[in-house]
């Protein structure tokens, strides 16, 4: 199928948030793609949107810096508490907050091929949009990382001061604390203002272009039926929530996962030029070396037509390949950036269908394609 048309209808649909209304009309349609493969509606708990997260956080810390000049102690451990997931979340590891109330179902759709192997290989996008957000405007997404650097420094800054007071009560300590209360509570407004004015992105690059590229990848491979070779795609839910979706995927398969077995996964492939991602991570870095890059760059190198495509780091939150790459699984995310190594649009009320340039969805295909053949023939 031309996946155009897959980006087409998904975007005709206002937004894909992660359990709400359109939920099950997206994934009706996308089941209904497939009549001849086994499909598995894989559900899992999830928050509804990040934002729910990041209310926990720092309303936890602020509680916790509140508490602190009355009941030092119980307010460290607070502190304590809500720092540490702070510091896991936005490190994409897996947190305890986001275990935290009100959780909804939402779903993985997970379609298998005709045939069973050793040697596998995960073809996977995400399904759900984001909500639109501030930090995402053209003006402000370039310091994402930085910022999110400077927000962490600050919480550590909060234990330490609710550390010291515990040890060695101050005023000055105290004013110290109040003035960290207020700046977190500007930055839950600052984080939260265009969501509640506009709502969920419509989507149309992140991430309908990458599972309209997933699904004509993988019709493409059934079709050629290579030999011990196993293609299953997985599309997931709740990634704008932390990559929760795949999370799930991977934590029902503990165990299961072996040498021969590798991901591809597809994310925001709208606009800018095709990159194969080797490096994601917001603090530290998150390095992508294995079997898989080095397939890719054997294959844009060797075919003049995909000669434009580059590696690419991203450094603004991640993809859900994070999971299987610090687990050990060969692993790689294709996705398209500009100039600036930007993801123009995304989370934003301009992330329409007019807005998508085609041309990094059908690379993708191709460079996943070939590098799944070439791998069939290792």
């Amino acid at each position: 199928m031309n996946p155009e048309i897959i980006v087409d209808k998904l975007a005709s649909f206002k937004d894909r948030a992660c359990a709400g209304p359109n939920e099950k009309p997206v994934l009706d349609y996308l089941s209904s793609l497939f009549p001849e493969n086994e499909i598995v509606l894989e559900k899992f708990k999830t928050p509804k949107n990040y934002l729910f997260i990041v209310h926990w956080l720092i309303l936890g810390l602020v509680f916790g810096l509140l508490l602190t000049p009355r009941f030092d102690i119980f307010g460290l451990l607070i502190i304590s508490f809500f720092g540490v997931s702070a510091i896991l979340y936005f490190n994409w590891y897996a947190s305890p907050v986001t275990k935290f109330p009100p959780l909804v179902e939402s779903h993985n759709l997970i379609i298998k091929g005709n045939k069973q192997s050793k040697k596998k290989v995960i073809l996977m996008a995400h399904w759900d949009t984001a909500p639109i957000s501030i930090l995402y405007t053209p003006s402000m997404v370039g310091n994402f990382r930085s910022s999110l650097k400077i927000n962490i420094l600050l919480i550590v800054l909060a234990f330490c001061v609710s550390l010291v007071y515990w040890i060695f009560p101050s005023t000055i300590l105290v004013w110290l604390s109040r003035a960290l209360v207020v700046y977190f509570l500007g930055q839950l407004v600052v984080a939260s203002w265009d969501f509640y004015k506009f709502g969920y992105s419509n989507g149309a690059s992140d991430n309908a272009t990458g599972v309209g590229a997933a699904i004509a990848t993988a019709q493409k491979l059934w079709k050629e039926n290579l030999p011990n070779l196993e293609i299953e795609l997985v599309l997931t839910g709740a990634e704008e929530v932390g990559m929760i979706g795949a999370k799930a995927y991977y934590d029902n398969r503990i165990g299961t996962w072996n040498a021969d077995t590798m991901l591809i996964n597809f994310d925001t492939l709208g606009a800018g030029n095709l990159k194969i991602i080797t490096e994601t991570g917001s603090w530290g870095n998150i390095v992508y070396d294995n079997e898989l890059i080095q397939i890719a760059k054997e294959v844009i190198s060797k075919d003049e037509a995909l000669g434009h495509v580059k590696l690419g780091a991203w450094h603004t939150a991640d993809f859900d390949s994070v999971w299987f790459q610090r687990a050990g699984v060969q692993s790689v995310t294709l996705g398209a950036l500009d100039q600036n190594g930007r993801m123009p649009n995304i989370h934003r009320e301009t992330d329409v269908l007019e807005n998508v340039n085609s041309k990094p969805v059908h690379d993708a295909v191709e460079v996943a394609f070939a590098m799944v053949k070439k791998l069939a023939n290792s």
